[in-house]
């Protein structure tokens, strides 16, 4: 490993990295064993951490509520963007495994943002669940569920030919499979895709059906004789995602799957045998699931034929049509069961009290510090599974702007007369984000004082690669005037700004949102690393990250010196900016919904929010609403939906069914182009 060796431009600040790369080298030298080395250079990191959290003074104002503090001088950019740098090549570096929620590199990641507020002195927000007369820097709730395979047999008769697969060898059980044991006749369902590019289908209107059978499924989607997608001309397509084709052989009556990689195919994976934590689901299939090696489903393909082919002659046809062969000659005998658990994870949280009759109010200022880990859920590109995701931009970079704005506030309170009065504010670190915004819906859900105290919730997720496009400013629009009272914040911070009406989004301000809090999610937008292993320290934006978390601290602070409470609106009652409509992110086609929930935890799609003058809006779609049905298509999530929603064209109408108030409702929508379509 590598420590990274930029240096900052403050000449009186220690680098964190240095310390780091000394305290390693100083304990190899010595002979440590590897975890004693990591060990001690981790408690290097938190003293270099706070060491390094000597940097200039901030502006403060001290006159009328109404007066708009000002941006942060050249000398206090340049110590922000120092601490910026300790912080996140800290939480990004691999010593923290990519931070995944309930891991060891989780926890130390918990434990070096509560090292922070503890440097700070910042109080624990949170009563200790063990004993209520102790205050705790943690709010503990059950993590991403964690799967073992607790029994997996696997075996097939052909005639009076009997195989017993291996596990681990010829076939794992998956971590979206069910329990069950199941017994059945084979077929082969090809790429099973429901709707695919040039109405590509793996299910033919000639009546053949998976009913009762167990189903093979290829991996990937329809290829060139050299192994590459038809459909993409880098890697493949999202009608290669994994969850889509179960659910699409299930709903057509298969009783188990068996999950292959397609013979051939130009991909790392190909000969990788995946197991119950490589491949997983936020929802469980409703039959079991398992994946056989190349060889074994070669040799079951062959012996159950009738025609006597092989695994790779299957592939081909299904590279041409959709096609689902009955594969007579075998039948085959699956038993599953996985052991599920739920690891515990934390938010962190930290206060820094106010002051006087605005004391028992709060102002909010958060950041999820949790990731990827080595891939385990949220991927782009499935090649990238099992390999460290180091979350430099998602999120260190908002987590370290939170951490940054808690140093830079406790030092303003310092600064304040001790009787002025002034909102407490509450920091929080999120985790699970990834996961479906589990800690900051948790808090919401468990807050540390009613919600109603909470004034304003400002979320930093993904501060650190503001490019040519503007900063993204979200929330714009939900409290009354907040767009008016943001305006010279904006125009002083030297960062081109883009003002979003809505508080919906997948980060955890939308948590906050649901539960009728104003918030303001700042969001320095996408780009090619996101959610992949090259999210790395080195690409972060350093200058604008510091101004935007400048921003963060001007809005936060001068929101907690704010007597006049904000009035909480919904955006679907102001108008909206240009552009400000949340929709899936490919087709061609407007639709105008934003989800409300991305946990999974609903078979369908919770609308959170219907945007005004929308074809969901004009057609009666309302919120709260779980979208189930596309047309005669069943649907269990977005992942299923994008596949119907990218083959519409504008001027389709569809019958979408909604579950409203516990019954079904059939709605026509007519679809509508999207900007710079036709």
């Amino acid at each position: 490993m590598v420590l990274p060796t930029t240096h900052c431009r403050h000449p009186t600040n220690t680098r964190l990295e240095e310390v780091l790369f000394s305290a390693l080298k100083a304990c190899l030298a010595h002979g440590e064993s590897t975890m004693r080395s990591w060990m001690l250079v981790l408690g290097c990191a938190g003293l270099a951490g706070f060491l390094a959290l000597a940097d200039g003074t901030p502006s403060t104002t001290q006159g009328t509520q109404s007066a708009v503090t000002p941006p942060a001088d050249a000398a206090t950019l340049e110590a922000s963007e120092a601490v910026l740098r300790d912080h996140i090549t800290t939480l990004a570096n691999p010593f923290f495994e990519g931070r995944y929620p309930g891991s060891r590199g989780g926890k130390l990641a918990a434990d070096y943002v509560q090292r922070q507020f503890e440097h700070l002195g910042l109080q624990p927000a949170f009563t200790d669940e063990s004993d209520p007369t102790k205050k705790t820097y943690r709010q503990p709730f059950a993590g991403p569920q964690k799967a073992e395979a607790a029994k997996q047999v696997a075996s097939w008769t052909s005639g009076d030919k009997s195989i017993k697969w291996t596990p681990g060898k010829d076939f794992n059980i998956l971590g979206l499979s069910s329990n069950g044991a199941v017994s059945g006749p084979l077929a082969f369902a090809g790429y099973a895709i429901s709707v695919g590019e040039d109405g590509y289908s793996s299910f033919p209107d000639d009546g053949a059906d998976l009913d009762g059978k167990v189903a093979i499924v290829l991996r990937f989607e329809p290829m060139t004789a050299e192994g590459t997608s038809k459909w993409s001309k880098e890697g493949w397509s999202f009608n290669a995602g994994l969850e889509p084709k179960i659910s699409a052989a299930i709903r057509r009556g298969a009783k188990a799957v068996i999950l292959v990689n397609a013979p051939g195919a130009k991909d790392d994976r190909v000969d990788k045998l995946e197991d119950v934590n490589s491949l997983t689901a936020r929802q469980a299939s409703e039959v079991p699931v398992i994946m056989a090696s190349i060889e074994a489903a070669d040799a079951l393909v062959k012996a159950a034929d009738a025609q006597g082919r092989s695994l790779l002659d299957l592939r081909k046809l299904a590279d041409e049509k959709g096609v689902i062969i009955d594969l007579p000659k075998a039948t085959v005998s699956i038993e599953a069961e996985i052991a599920k658990s739920r690891p515990n994870t934390d938010n962190v949280g930290a206060i820094l009290p106010g002051v006087g009759e605005l004391a028992d109010r709060y102002i909010v200022v958060g950041g999820h510090y949790d990731h990827l880990g080595y891939g385990q859920v949220g991927l782009r590109f499935p090649a990238d599974r099992g390999k460290l995701h180091p979350g430099a931009d998602d999120n260190a970079s908002g987590t370290s702007g939170m951490m940054l704005v808690a140093k830079r506030m406790a030092e303003a309170w310092q600064q304040m007369p001790p009787d002025r009065p002034r909102h407490s504010v509450l920091f929080l670190g999120f985790s699970a984000e990834e996961e479906g915004l589990n800690g900051s819906r948790y808090y919401t859900q468990h807050p540390i004082v009613p919600i109603e105290k909470h004034e304003l919730m400002v979320n930093l997720d993904m501060i650190g690669r503001l490019g040519e496009k503007p900063l993204e400013a979200g929330g714009v629009g939900t409290a009354e005037g907040f767009a008016d009272w943001l305006a010279p914040y904006f125009e002083s911070s030297g960062l081109k700004i883009a003002g979003k009406q809505s508080g919906m989004g997948p980060s955890d301000h939308a948590s906050f949102y649901a539960v009728k809090v104003p918030v303001l999610f700042l969001f320095s937008g996408m780009h090619a690393d996101y959610h992949r292993p090259t999210d790395v320290a080195a690409l972060i934006n350093w200058e604008d990250a510091a101004r935007i978390a400048d921003l963060a601290y001007r809005v936060a602070l001068d929101a907690s010196l704010r007597a006049e409470p904000w009035k909480f609106t919904s955006p679907s009652n102001v108008t909206t900016t240009p552009g400000d409509t949340p929709q899936p992110t490919r087709g061609r086609i407007r639709f105008g919904i934003a989800p409300g929930d991305y946990s999974g935890e609903d078979k369908g799609v919770l609308v959170g929010e219907v945007l005004p003058n929308t074809p969901a809006s004009k057609a009666g779609i309302k919120a709260n609403d779980l979208i189930i049905k596309w047309n005669d298509n069943r649907i269990s999530g977005v992942e299923e939906w994008m596949p119907y929603f990218n083959a519409a064209k504008p001027g389709d109408v569809v019958k979408v069914t909604v579950l409203r108030e516990g019954k079904e409702e059939v709605i026509e929508v007519k679809l509508e182009a999207r900007a710079g379509e036709k």
